[in-house]
């Protein structure tokens, strides 16, 4: 029975049943996906850190200190890693990040070079491996020389796949890997100040992770070591991914109740329809659930049918996904889908399809027989009944919330986050389709009247219409303002008040010829700033490691602080007195502390704190705290102290600039390498160029994504149209007999749609706008004020869209002649 009521709306029942299609495969493919990365970061767990555990500091660790250590091991690697100016030939100089080893080294996983031997010859011969990037920019081969300070080094080849990265430095500058015995002897590390140290041990038998960690601390209490397992790796990777997944699976998820939303509506039409076919059944003694259960079936069987379709495309992105990035992954992946994975999520997508559609299913039990006797018979409205389906349909989004994120209170906010998105979507929608029907005025054009009354038409669902494109507008709108606001956040080389070439490692007597060097290029010198590191050692009097409450990164960490008497002008005093001297020489020496690391360390003005400035303990009070902008790339430090407390701690000075453009600064960079090889430029064109590159990517997958909403939405706008058709063609004949020509009754129809397409604009627009200046304001610390360009675009593609589908889906509404309208009566 179910099958032949269906007869004659299969076509637009089956459109609507595509709207979950795009929602389950979006999840399909995020969970699936996430769950096969997941499980080749467990079973390649170790080869994600290449050893079993990796020991590193930024202060040398000394040969004792690594022969206990390696008394636990098997094999054991020394590495020094630093970042240093590299010459090409031709004289072309760059940032690069060595990293020197003096052994076999991963200990697990494969490295592939070109030629294959490369790696092999590494450690007896003298020479570099090199990213292949660097040959294409710099025109280089195997075989040529590079000068790394005073080192002439041979390229012995290039490297495909690299050991595991040891610093996130790495990830803005090209790495080239080296024998360690040949930097010793350059004496390259002497004055570098962003040395790292690394011990890499193979322990076959290793205990877990916390207990092996906690061994060596006890055993080496004094040592302020960073030591990481491959454990400690896997979760940092499974922390990445879960983020990744809940902001993916957001949209994800608002593209599923989108389209059940679509389903529910269909549903709703349908059934109106049915009305008198319902009426009679109950006539003929078919009980409430016998009408019910009919319509219940097609429920299904849309659901289904949906949730299959969805299930076999996110099977297909999962796969195409894996076998195009793939080779960016840090482990090898089996694109074989996680089965269990599949069928949960599909079943999860069906259970929601089906849930929102029970609400306007309910409403047949309260269809009466009566209802034979009335023409026009409609639905009867809602009951205390349905209160349950809410609740159930609310439960079954959070059951599938939790599957996006574990976290109970995070998956509450999501789906709390994602009512109030379609609130506010129809909220706005409801508000300007009443501003619509009120500004309409009995003196205006007849055809304009009519075109924009029929919005509000019996059975036109225009709010479902609205809700669907104007939702999914105002998403992918939205991401692509967030784009435009965070590369604007780094587009800097715009001013030439803001640095972007920073030189570092400059030694107390290299301070005035660097500065001249950068002149003679016609630079500005921008600022210059002296350098010390130093740990801290004690707070208030209490020993940093027994302070409680205090997180363990600050007893460990190196702060790199510097002294002056001025405030730059991305700093302001939030509490307490900047001093520009020292008041008492015998006292504290004054200290002035970024705000946030205040917090962090349980301070205040008028604290005390012992610090290790390299060995030699230092006494200071804090006097002041400040507010800094990071974002402006000052040269900004944590601690500042006034002239006169740090003049003879060992250190370094920082120098910046600002090259106009890439041939300036290629050729500051290629003199400093020849005039002073201990210096070097860090770039920040060239990692803001690195990270634009990087967020094009995420940008990219993101507005994928957050386009499933968009495809959702076609359907349900396909559907709602082919829902009025009826109604319209009705209208159209009854407008033909009043002697209403063709063209009328298609200028009816594009200001029909036109409206449709203009509010539905509105309201996505209105929404990005608002949502982008708050990003703007909030997250990314720009000016509020979104692209013009980009919304303008945006109304007018969503509002074209509305009016070529209408009059697309409207072919011949208006040429039925009005003979029509007698066979009906």
């Amino acid at each position: 029975m179910a099958w032949r009521d269906s007869r004659t709306q299969r076509l637009r029942l089956l459109i609507f049943s595509l709207a979950i299609v795009s929602g389950i495969a979006a999840l399909v493919a995020i969970h699936s996906l996430k769950a096969s990365v997941e499980t080749g970061i467990e079973s390649q767990a170790k080869e994600l850190l290449g050893s079993d555990l990796q020991v590193s500091s930024r202060r040398p660790i000394t040969d004792e200190d690594a022969a206990r250590l390696s008394k636990r091991a098997t094999r054991t690697t020394r590495e020094v890693a630093f970042p240093s100016m590299m010459t090409f030939p031709g004289g072309a100089a760059r940032l690069i990040y060595i990293r020197a080893l003096d052994g076999e080294f991963p200990f697990y996983g494969k490295i592939e070079t070109l030629p294959e031997e490369a790696w092999q010859r590494l450690p007896h011969e003298p020479g570099v491996l090199l990213d292949p990037s660097l040959l294409e920019q710099f025109k280089a081969a195997v075989g040529d020389e590079v000068e790394l300070g005073s080192l002439r080094l041979k390229i012995l080849g290039v490297i495909h796949k690299a050991p595991p990265r040891t610093s996130r430095f790495s990830a803005f500058a090209p790495e080239a890997y080296v024998r360690l015995s040949d930097v010793r002897q350059s004496g390259l590390t002497g004055g570098n100040s962003m040395v790292t140290q690394l011990l890499h041990l193979e322990i076959p038998k290793a205990p877990p992770s916390k207990e092996l960690k906690e061994t060596i601390q006890r055993d080496f209490p004094d040592r302020a070591w960073r030591l990481e397992t491959p454990e400690d790796r896997r979760e940092t990777l499974g922390d990445a991914l879960d983020l990744f997944q809940r902001y993916l699976g957001l949209l994800a998820l608002a593209s599923l109740a989108l389209g059940a939303l679509g389903v529910a509506g269909a549903v709703q039409s349908h059934i109106s329809r049915r009305v008198p076919t319902i009426a009679i059944l109950r006539c003929l003694g078919a009980p409430r659930q016998l009408a019910a259960a009919v319509y219940i079936a097609q429920t299904m069987a849309l659901g289904f049918l949906g949730a299959i379709l969805g299930a076999g495309i996110g099977i297909v992105l999962q796969i195409g996904v894996l076998r195009w990035f793939g080779d960016s992954l840090p482990v090898s992946i089996d694109p074989v889908p996680e089965w269990g994975i599949v069928l949960r999520t599909t079943l999860a997508g069906f259970a929601v399809c089906c849930g929102f559609a029970l609400i306007p299913l309910l409403k047949i039990r309260r269809v009466s027989p009566a209802a034979t006797l009335r023409s026009g018979a409609t639905l009867p409205g809602n009951s205390l009944r349905v209160v349950p389906v809410y609740l159930f349909v609310t439960a079954l989004l959070v059951v599938l919330a939790l599957t996006n994120d574990p976290d109970w209170p995070r998956a509450m906010a999501l789906v709390l986050g994602l009512a109030c998105a379609f609130a506010l979507t129809v909220g706005v929608a409801v508000v300007l389709m009443e501003s619509a029907r009120r500004i309409v005025r009995p003196r205006w054009a007849y055809l304009l009247r009519q075109g924009i009354s029929n919005l509000h038409r019996p059975g036109n669902q225009t709010l479902l219409f609205l809700l669907s494109l104007g939702l999914g507008t105002f998403l992918l709108l939205t991401i692509l303002l967030a784009g435009n606001s965070l590369q604007q956040r780094l587009d800097l080389t715009h001013s030439s008040e803001n640095p972007n070439l920073y030189l570092v490692d400059i030694q107390a007597d290299q301070v005035d010829g660097v500065t001249s060097l950068v002149k003679r290029h016609n630079l500005p010198v921008l600022e210059g700033a002296p350098m010390v590191t130093m740990r801290v050692q004690a707070i208030r009097g209490v020993p940093v490691g027994k302070v409680k409450g205090l997180p363990r990164w600050i007893a460990n960490r190196e702060f790199r602080s510097t002294y002056r008497d001025y405030l730059n002008s991305s700093e302001s005093i939030t509490a307490g007195e900047w001093h520009k001297t020292i008041p008492d020489p015998g006292g504290p020496i004054p200290l002035s502390l970024e705000e946030k690391i205040a917090k962090d360390m349980l301070v205040n003005v008028g604290d005390t704190m012992t610090l290790d400035v390299q060995g030699v303990s230092l006494e200071a009070r804090v006097t002041s705290l400040r507010k800094v902008d990071w974002g402006r790339f000052n040269l900004n430090f944590f601690m500042i102290f006034p002239p006169g407390a740090l003049e003879g701690a060992p250190g370094f000075h920082v120098v910046t600039t600002h090259a106009p453009d890439a041939a300036a600064s290629g050729n500051l960079q290629k003199a400093l390498a020849a005039e002073f090889g201990n210096v070097s430029c860090i770039d920040l064109a060239q990692i803001l160029e690195t990270v634009r590159s990087m967020l094009s990517q995420i940008s990219l997958v993101v507005t994928l994504l957050g386009s499933f909403t968009l495809i959702a939405a076609l359907p349900i706008l396909i559907g709602t149209l082919l829902n009025g058709r009826d109604v319209r063609l009705r209208e159209s004949v009854l407008l033909r007999t009043l002697g209403a020509s063709a063209r009328q009754v298609r200028i009816i129809l594009t200001i029909e749609y036109a409206t449709l397409g203009l509010l539905s604009a509105l309201t996505g627009t209105l929404l990005a706008a608002g949502a982008s200046a708050a990003l703007a304001t909030y997250v990314f610390k720009t000016p509020p004020y979104p692209d013009v360009s980009l919304l303008i675009t945006a109304f007018f593609i969503t509002t074209m869209v509305s009016i070529l589908g209408g009059l697309a889906l409207s072919r011949g509404v208006s040429n039925h002649p009005p003979l029509e309208v007698l066979r009906h009566t």
